[in-house]
């Protein structure tokens, strides 16, 4: 029953970052600071679980963890998420990795951090629920479900030009190339 909660507690802080940003721009990034922090705590909880192994005997996936629960049940799509030592390995990752971000962001943005911090945040738990998904449709939502907030993040707050459309550029080709290549 932990596994959905690793996907849920980003989206929830990040609409919480967004919607407390009317009350102080340090609000939104302690925010996300706890939210990745409990994320990453989950995730290592977890870990020390044990019994995760890199590999598999007799070729048999064998997950430690396992959430199932119908969802479009007329198409036979549910919302099936799983773990092993693999995927465990990557979520644990991508929460060092969603705490460092915001403390890396903490100086650099000024402008809209509730904003920053929703799409950061919606990026991360996208990037977990690709990790967790065993139903192919479900990864398929989780990876095009990263794309809106990609593209805001590089159309606001990337690299500045001389003329500020080469953000709104990259953000373009960066959605089109993905949505085409997919």
């Amino acid at each position: 029953m932990l596994l959905p909660w690793l996907i849920l507690i980003p989206f929830i802080g990040g609409f919480l970052c967004w919607q407390t940003e009317r009350f102080g721009v340090k609000v939104p990034r302690w925010i996300a600071l706890i939210t990745m922090g409990l994320t990453l705590a989950l995730s290592l909880q977890l870990w020390l679980q044990g019994g995760y192994s890199l590999t598999q005997s007799a070729g048999i996936p064998q997950w430690q963890s396992e959430f199932d629960m119908p969802w479009i049940p007329r198409f036979g799509i549910s919302i099936h998420l799983a773990i092993d030592g693999l995927s465990l390995l990557m979520v644990v990752l991508t929460g060092l990795l969603g705490v460092l971000a915001v403390l890396c962001s903490w100086k650099e943005i000024e402008k809209y951090q509730g904003f920053f911090h929703l799409n950061l945040m919606w990026i991360l738990g996208g990037v977990i629920g690709v990790f967790l998904a065993i139903d192919m449709f479900l990864f398929f939502f989780f990876w095009e479900m990263m794309l809106v907030p990609m593209y805001f993040l590089i159309a606001l707050w990337g690299h500045k030009a001389s003329d500020g459309k080469t953000r709104i550029t990259a953000a373009t080709k960066f959605f089109i190339y993905t949505q085409a290549s997919g």
